[in-house]
């Protein structure tokens, strides 16, 4: 699976440069290799990201307990560009 992910400084946030990157990335990586999904990890709370991953044309396809984080409310989002099959959610969800 290719995996979006990005890291803007927070000087940059609020101009559309996460959704124009994550759209671009997400075209190439249809180019390179249209037959790998493409998937993004994200925690619930972070909306700003979630907008970001359905502008880029993914969709919320598992939400579970974020492993590891030291708050053990937050949950862990995955997106992805289609259905996964259930080897590629298990690989994706960890």
């Amino acid at each position: 699976m290719w995996n979006l992910g990005y890291r803007l400084s927070a000087d940059h946030h609020g101009n559309g440069y996460a959704t124009e990157l994550a759209s671009a990335a997400v075209e190439r990586a249809h180019a390179v290799d249209p037959a790998r999904p493409v998937i993004a990890y994200l925690v619930e709370h972070n909306r700003a990201s979630a907008r970001v991953a359905e502008k880029a044309g993914l969709a919320l396809v598992h939400r579970t307990a974020d492993a590891g984080n030291p708050d053990p409310s937050v949950q862990r989002l995955v997106y992805a560009d289609r259905p996964l099959t259930g080897a590629q959610l298990a690989s994706a969800a960890g």
